[in-house]
């Protein structure tokens, strides 16, 4: 599927700015924010028609761009979305659907490096994908009430491969899980992983792909 068309700007007097080098170390920058800058150049796009048909604010955008925030899985299924593009458009532009099979070798998935969690994108370039699969790492150690849940459409499933974690939903009391340890849940409820001890907790996780049809050949999943 190919890039949406963003509309012109409507505003009057308003004219688009080209693009300039926007002075940091291109190595710092999380690809996900050169593959966008990529996008708006080929595109001609500004910051503000991205914002606007993405719901990702200009100055979020702007400071992924510049290497100086990152977003979390939901954020980037929202950003692929809004520009009607497959996921690994924006974190492996040069992948391919390999048919009938996909194969991750350890430590090869496409990573997203985010504060609370970092995650693992596994299995996904494979024709009529209906899972989502992801290696986690909870960086996590405590449990904030006035941040955003994560939810997103569907089910997930999460296996604890190490250390201990504790799972807040929205409508059960908190649980706590350790290795071997897993649940299913309805991911449409807000939830949050903390990690317990010192150490952070591995997890395996699969969510149903519901509910993102510009993604359907690789993820479309969640958010904090």
């Amino acid at each position: 599927m190919g890039c949406k068309r963003i509309s012109d700007v409507s505003d009057t007097g308003n004219k688009k700015k080209k693009l300039t080098d926007p002075g940091t170390d291109a190595r710092a920058v999380n690809p996900i924010g050169r593959r966008l800058r990529e996008l708006r150049k080929e595109h001609d796009w500004t910051l503000a028609e991205v914002a606007r048909q993405t719901g990702i604010s200009v100055g979020t955008l702007s400071k992924l761009e510049h290497g100086k925030t990152d977003l979390n899985f939901t954020s980037v299924n929202k950003l692929a979305t809004g520009l009607g593009l497959p996921v690994t458009d924006l974190t492996n532009p040069g992948s391919r659907k390999q048919g009938r099979r996909a194969i991750t070798m350890g430590g090869q998935g496409t990573t997203f490096i985010t504060a609370d969690m970092d995650y693992e994108i596994l299995c996904s370039e494979v024709a009529n994908h209906q899972q989502g699969y992801l290696k986690g790492v909870v960086k996590s150690h405590s449990f904030d009430p006035e941040l955003p849940w994560h939810s997103h459409a569907g089910q997930e499933f999460l296996f604890v491969l190490s250390g201990r974690l504790e799972l807040h939903t929205e409508l059960y009391e908190p649980v706590q899980l350790k290795a071997g340890d897993s649940i299913l849940f309805d991911s449409s409820m807000g939830h949050h992983y903390v990690s317990l001890g010192r150490k952070h907790a591995e997890i395996l996780i699969s969510m149903s792909l519901e509910g993102y049809q510009n993604v359907a050949d690789t993820f479309r999943s969640k958010k904090r």
